[in-house]
């Protein structure tokens, strides 16, 4: 009796849990649907495009051509010869990875755009190196000083043998250099709205402190922040050879070419 009486009642029950099984799985699968075809729209939405729109990218060249035509150029006040070394008085300050893909990274990546961790002792060494102009041979300086990252005195860099040796550095307690150079991003917060940065180096006489040559040049990343192909914002912009990315010209050698021409530097055939 009791066994023909619970068995109607326990198939009740076992279709009543099978409903709420099937309506908590319907359930389920409809915010998952909602959540996968609903959010990721909306998510897809307030993602930044990889370039921006054509507006912004006239706007942003127009700026930058107006920055080279009013701004950029090269300044020598006074010449001097027989000079044959400088002081670094501000060096390129270091860079990151991640540096060059930051649109508001005031770190002059008109100069140089690499990552280094010694990117001002980098910048520093390549004074002293020899290049080739259109002209001829440019000679480098004999030796650049520069201060210690950590722990008193300075760093003196010394001409290498040839540009595939490595430089001879030697610990020095104080600079003899008569002049100096300085490296600054003279970038605003509107010139990085355009993604272009701006630099100024000078040319210091530290006999008198005052600035015997000055050159302010712009740069625009002109993939706007793309990282498509692997590109590397600043560093591949930047890039190599007359561009048209950068006035003056910014290349491997152009800080040498601009130093020498204030000292009169030696060039050869």
């Amino acid at each position: 009796m009791t066994k023909m009486t619970l068995t109607p009642f326990f198939s009740a029950a076992m279709q009543a849990i099978r409903y709420v099984v099937r309506q908590r799985a319907h359930v389920i699968r409809t915010t998952l649907a909602v959540a996968v075809f609903g959010l990721l729209p909306a998510c897809a939405a307030t993602t930044p495009s990889d370039r921006p729109d054509d507006a912004y990218v006239k706007e942003a060249w127009a700026y930058f051509k107006k920055k080279c035509d009013t701004e950029a150029g090269e300044k020598i006040y006074k010449t001097f010869t027989g000079v044959k070394s400088v002081l670094v008085v501000k060096p390129l300050p270091p860079a990151t990875e991640k540096d060059l893909y930051d649109q508001f990274w005031y770190g002059d990546p008109y100069s140089d755009a690499t990552p280094w961790d010694k990117r001002g002792e980098h910048a520093a060494m390549t004074l002293t190196m020899d290049s080739r102009r259109p002209t001829g041979r440019q000679r480098g300086l004999d030796f650049v000083e520069i201060k210690n990252d950590s722990g008193p005195g300075y760093t003196k860099i010394n001409r290498p043998v040839a540009n595939d040796k490595l430089a001879v550095k030697e610990h020095i307690d104080r600079p003899i250099s008569r002049f100096g150079v300085a490296w600054e991003d003279i970038s605003t917060p509107q010139d990085r709205k355009y993604w272009v940065a701006g630099s100024r180096l000078r040319v210091i006489d530290l006999s008198s402190s005052s600035v015997v040559a000055e050159r302010i040049g712009y740069l625009i990343e002109a993939g706007f922040g793309s990282t498509k192909g692997q590109r590397r914002p600043w560093l591949t912009s930047r890039g190599i050879g007359p561009n048209g990315h950068s006035c003056p010209r910014a290349g491997d050698y152009t800080d040498n070419w601009f130093i020498a021409d204030v000292f009169g530097l030696e060039r050869t055939e």
